[in-house]
């Protein structure tokens, strides 16, 4: 089991209902994953300050509602959910928020989901994070396989979140930074 340093740690005594980010993880501006997911510092800032969260209900882990626009957490993953998951989802997550900022359709159903440059970059973020903190290859699968994801699917991503990780470019970026018909969409 990893120990996650305190910038990590999460306050799980919230109830349901909308917080500022920084109150379910009230260290993270420590955190060395923010400097990949925003590298200007001032952006980075005002990312984490701006960003809010609401514990909902029901059944189901992160999304973003790009209407709000927030993080939604689903009631049962915020009770439930492993520490480090939970962490690395709240990261993922605030990547989209930076994304929608800059324009990003993050429901983009142009790419197959495992294909979408937003959702490589959020899981890119996460990923790296997770391996710094000491994640084995084993540890990254499982992280990345959910119910919406066939083995193939995780393993496709996984490919693209390493090129990126080395240096490559997310795929089907250039077409993602064309505008596309965006639509409200909420996952439970």
């Amino acid at each position: 089991m990893i120990r996650l340093p305190d910038y990590a740690r999460l306050d799980r005594t919230l109830a349901a209902g909308d917080h500022r980010y920084v109150k379910l993880l009230p260290d993270v501006v420590r955190s060395p994953a923010l400097e990949r997911l925003a590298s200007d510092a001032e952006m980075r800032a005002r990312l984490v300050e701006r960003a809010q969260v609401q514990i909902r209900g029901g059944r189901g882990y992160c999304f973003v509602d790009v209407e709000a626009p927030c993080i939604v957490v689903s009631e049962w993953y915020y009770q439930t959910g492993a520490d480090l998951d939970l962490y690395l989802d709240l990261l993922h997550e605030l990547t989209h928020l930076r994304q929608l900022e800059e324009g990003f359709d993050l429901w983009d159903e142009r790419f197959e989901y495992v294909d979408r440059p937003t959702e490589v970059e959020g899981y890119a973020v996460a990923i790296e994070e997770g391996r710094r903190l000491g994640m084995t290859d084993k540890d990254v699968l499982h992280h990345l396989s959910n119910p919406w994801m066939s083995s193939a699917d995780v393993d496709r991503l996984l490919g693209h979140i390493d090129t990126y990780l080395g240096g490559g470019e997310l795929p089907n970026i250039s077409l993602a930074r064309e505008a596309a018909p965006r639509r409200a969409r909420r996952p439970w």
